[in-house]
Protein backbone atom coordinates (compact mmCIF):
# COMPACT_ATOMS: atom_id res chain seq x y z
CA UNK A 1 0.00 0.00 0.00
CA UNK A 2 2.69 2.56 0.98
CA UNK A 3 5.76 2.77 -1.08
CA UNK A 4 9.06 2.96 0.71
CA UNK A 5 10.89 6.19 -0.05
CA UNK A 6 13.04 8.63 1.78
CA UNK A 7 12.61 12.34 2.24
CA UNK A 8 15.87 12.84 0.36
CA UNK A 9 14.29 11.19 -2.67
CA UNK A 10 11.07 13.12 -2.22
CA UNK A 11 12.77 16.51 -2.20
CA UNK A 12 15.56 15.58 -4.58
CA UNK A 13 18.25 16.15 -1.95
CA UNK A 14 20.39 13.44 -3.41
CA UNK A 15 21.03 15.62 -6.41
CA UNK A 16 21.65 18.71 -4.23
CA UNK A 17 23.66 17.00 -1.54
CA UNK A 18 27.11 17.35 -3.16
CA UNK A 19 26.50 21.04 -3.89
CA UNK A 20 25.29 21.63 -0.33
CA UNK A 21 28.38 19.95 1.10
CA UNK A 22 30.67 22.05 -1.10
CA UNK A 23 28.79 25.22 -0.13
CA UNK A 24 28.98 24.32 3.57
CA UNK A 25 32.70 23.61 3.37
CA UNK A 26 33.34 26.88 1.53
CA UNK A 27 31.36 28.77 4.17
CA UNK A 28 33.38 27.15 6.94
CA UNK A 29 36.61 27.81 5.07
CA UNK A 30 35.54 31.40 4.49
CA UNK A 31 34.90 31.88 8.20
CA UNK A 32 38.27 30.34 9.05
CA UNK A 33 39.92 32.55 6.46
CA UNK A 34 38.12 35.58 7.88
CA UNK A 35 39.26 34.68 11.38
CA UNK A 36 42.83 34.22 10.12
CA UNK A 37 42.71 37.58 8.35
CA UNK A 38 41.35 39.30 11.45
CA UNK A 39 44.08 37.72 13.58
CA UNK A 40 46.72 38.83 11.09
CA UNK A 41 45.36 42.39 11.07
CA UNK A 42 45.25 42.50 14.87
CA UNK A 43 48.80 41.25 15.14
CA UNK A 44 49.95 43.92 12.68
CA UNK A 45 48.16 46.58 14.72
CA UNK A 46 49.67 45.30 17.96
CA UNK A 47 53.12 45.21 16.35
CA UNK A 48 52.80 48.92 15.56
CA UNK A 49 51.12 50.16 18.73
CA UNK A 50 52.84 48.31 21.58
CA UNK A 51 56.46 49.23 20.75
CA UNK A 52 55.46 52.86 20.24
CA UNK A 53 53.67 52.99 23.59
CA UNK A 54 56.65 51.32 25.24
CA UNK A 55 58.85 54.04 23.73
CA UNK A 56 56.56 56.76 25.10
CA UNK A 57 56.62 55.21 28.57
CA UNK A 58 60.40 54.99 28.45
CA UNK A 59 60.68 58.60 27.30
CA UNK A 60 58.24 60.05 29.83
CA UNK A 61 58.88 57.74 32.78
CA UNK A 62 62.50 56.78 32.19
CA UNK A 63 64.59 56.88 35.33
CA UNK A 64 61.49 56.97 37.56
CA UNK A 65 60.31 60.46 36.60
CA UNK A 66 56.64 61.20 37.13
CA UNK A 67 54.30 61.20 34.17
CA UNK A 68 52.31 64.10 32.79
CA UNK A 69 49.97 64.33 35.78
CA UNK A 70 52.69 64.45 38.42
CA UNK A 71 55.13 66.59 36.53
CA UNK A 72 52.83 69.38 35.46
CA UNK A 73 51.98 70.43 38.98
CA UNK A 74 55.05 69.18 40.80
CA UNK A 75 58.05 70.47 38.82
CA UNK A 76 59.65 73.59 40.17
CA UNK A 77 63.25 73.59 38.99
CA UNK A 78 64.24 74.94 35.60
CA UNK A 79 66.61 72.05 34.89
CA UNK A 80 63.99 69.46 35.83
CA UNK A 81 61.28 71.09 33.76
CA UNK A 82 63.58 71.43 30.73
CA UNK A 83 64.46 67.73 30.83
CA UNK A 84 60.81 66.81 31.37
CA UNK A 85 59.57 69.12 28.63
CA UNK A 86 62.13 67.66 26.20
CA UNK A 87 60.78 64.21 27.08
CA UNK A 88 57.23 65.36 26.35
CA UNK A 89 58.27 66.77 22.98
CA UNK A 90 60.00 63.47 22.14
CA UNK A 91 56.90 61.52 23.24
CA UNK A 92 54.74 63.79 21.08
CA UNK A 93 56.89 62.98 18.07
CA UNK A 94 56.57 59.26 18.78
CA UNK A 95 52.78 59.55 19.01
CA UNK A 96 52.68 61.38 15.67
CA UNK A 97 54.84 58.72 13.98
CA UNK A 98 52.54 56.01 15.30
CA UNK A 99 49.46 57.86 14.03
CA UNK A 100 51.05 58.04 10.56
CA UNK A 101 51.91 54.32 10.66
CA UNK A 102 48.30 53.44 11.44
CA UNK A 103 46.96 55.43 8.49
CA UNK A 104 47.62 52.93 5.69
CA UNK A 105 46.55 49.87 7.71
CA UNK A 106 43.51 47.99 6.40
CA UNK A 107 40.92 46.06 8.39
CA UNK A 108 38.24 43.53 7.49
CA UNK A 109 35.62 45.67 9.22
CA UNK A 110 34.69 49.22 8.38
CA UNK A 111 33.88 49.78 12.05
CA UNK A 112 37.38 48.67 13.11
CA UNK A 113 38.95 50.90 10.46
CA UNK A 114 37.00 53.85 11.90
CA UNK A 115 38.07 53.01 15.46
CA UNK A 116 41.73 52.85 14.40
CA UNK A 117 41.39 56.14 12.52
CA UNK A 118 39.83 57.70 15.62
CA UNK A 119 42.70 56.26 17.67
CA UNK A 120 45.19 57.93 15.31
CA UNK A 121 43.33 61.20 15.88
CA UNK A 122 43.61 60.72 19.64
CA UNK A 123 47.35 60.13 19.26
CA UNK A 124 47.72 63.37 17.30
CA UNK A 125 45.67 65.24 19.91
CA UNK A 126 47.85 63.81 22.68
CA UNK A 127 50.97 64.88 20.77
CA UNK A 128 49.66 68.42 20.40
CA UNK A 129 48.82 68.62 24.10
CA UNK A 130 52.19 67.18 25.12
CA UNK A 131 53.86 69.97 23.18
CA UNK A 132 51.61 72.52 24.92
CA UNK A 133 52.53 70.97 28.27
CA UNK A 134 56.22 71.13 27.41
CA UNK A 135 55.89 74.82 26.51
CA UNK A 136 53.99 75.53 29.73
CA UNK A 137 56.67 73.79 31.78
CA UNK A 138 59.45 75.65 29.97
CA UNK A 139 57.81 78.98 30.80
CA UNK A 140 56.86 77.91 34.36
CA UNK A 141 53.18 78.52 33.52
CA UNK A 142 51.76 76.15 36.15
CA UNK A 143 48.11 77.14 35.57
CA UNK A 144 48.35 76.35 31.85
CA UNK A 145 50.31 73.16 32.58
CA UNK A 146 47.54 71.99 34.91
CA UNK A 147 44.88 72.81 32.30
CA UNK A 148 46.75 70.83 29.65
CA UNK A 149 47.27 67.98 32.11
CA UNK A 150 43.50 67.79 32.64
CA UNK A 151 43.03 67.69 28.87
CA UNK A 152 45.61 64.89 28.62
CA UNK A 153 43.68 62.98 31.28
CA UNK A 154 40.50 63.38 29.21
CA UNK A 155 42.34 62.23 26.08
CA UNK A 156 43.69 59.25 28.03
CA UNK A 157 40.17 58.19 29.01
CA UNK A 158 39.07 58.39 25.37
CA UNK A 159 42.14 56.41 24.32
CA UNK A 160 41.32 53.67 26.84
CA UNK A 161 37.78 53.34 25.50
CA UNK A 162 39.11 53.00 21.94
CA UNK A 163 41.66 50.40 23.04
CA UNK A 164 38.84 48.43 24.69
CA UNK A 165 36.88 48.49 21.41
CA UNK A 166 39.94 47.40 19.42
CA UNK A 167 40.62 44.60 21.92
CA UNK A 168 37.02 43.41 21.63
CA UNK A 169 37.25 43.27 17.83
CA UNK A 170 40.49 41.33 18.02
CA UNK A 171 39.09 38.65 20.35
CA UNK A 172 38.50 35.31 18.61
Amino acid sequence: MFRKFSLAQLFGLRTWLPELLVLASLTCAGNACSRFTRTKQCRALIAQVNPALDDVLTITHGGGNAGASGTASGTSGAGGSAATSNGYVAAAGRYERLAKQLGPMEFGSEEMAKVVAEYAGVLNSAAENLRLLAAALESNDIANAERVTRELDRIGAHERSLVTRMDAWCQP
